[in-house]
């Protein structure tokens, strides 16, 4: 895929991610519990697959309420899937492939739209247990940068199916922060962080 294209398939990805959610009101359903906020790719235009991500910030994480929109989610008309994961009381010790998730409940559905199977990820946790990332490295990001993101999530992606650990934060810090422009370097980084 020539950079032109990858940039073209993202700038559609971001609208198209942007119009599921609307169209299935998640962000009010999940707004009735948390305080939310779409983040990484389908926030940022580093989309690459049809992924949205959403954090839930809650003052207090409550699983009884994160537990009751499951049937909510699971009766909307395009939900194939809804999943649960709990990862705030996670052994994080013999899972090395899930020791950088978020100590929090995830909810995860998958929809079916015209333009295909979407998922969307939900973290429901405390602001300080979502994550290592601060979204807002995000806001200064340079062209080339961003060439450099979108080419090493493509190529992982048809390569790892992200299957191995390597979540989408992985690949803003190499580049942001390590200047990682390839994949080689990025192996070489992921051994190194390791």
């Amino acid at each position: 895929m020539t950079d032109q294209e990858l940039l073209t398939r993202a700038k559609e990805l971001q609208k198209e991610a942007m119009r599921v959610i609307q169209s299935l009101d998640v962000l009010d359903i999940i707004r009735k519990i948390s305080e939310s906020e779409i983040v990484g790719s389908a926030k940022s235009g580093l989309i690459v697959t049809p992924d949205i991500d959403i954090h839930c910030f809650m003052k207090d994480t409550d699983l009884e309420r994160v537990a009751a929109l499951l049937p909510v989610f699971a009766k909307m008309p395009t939900i194939q899937k809804v999943q649960f994961n709990n990862y705030m009381e996670l052994r994080r010790d013999h899972r090395k492939d899930r020791i950088n998730f978020p100590h929090g409940y995830y909810v995860g559905l998958r929809s079916i739209e015209p333009s295909g199977e979407w998922k969307i990820d939900m973290w429901f946790g405390g602001k300080e247990n979502l994550g290592d990332f601060d979204e807002r490295e995000l806001d200064t990001i340079t062209d080339e940068q961003r060439l450099a993101i979108l080419r090493l999530k493509n190529e992982w992606r048809a390569e790892k199916a992200y299957k191995d650990g390597v979540i989408s934060t992985d690949f803003y810090k190499a580049v942001l922060r390590g200047d990682i422009k390839n994949a080689d370097e990025f192996k070489k980084y992921l051994k190194a962080s390791k």
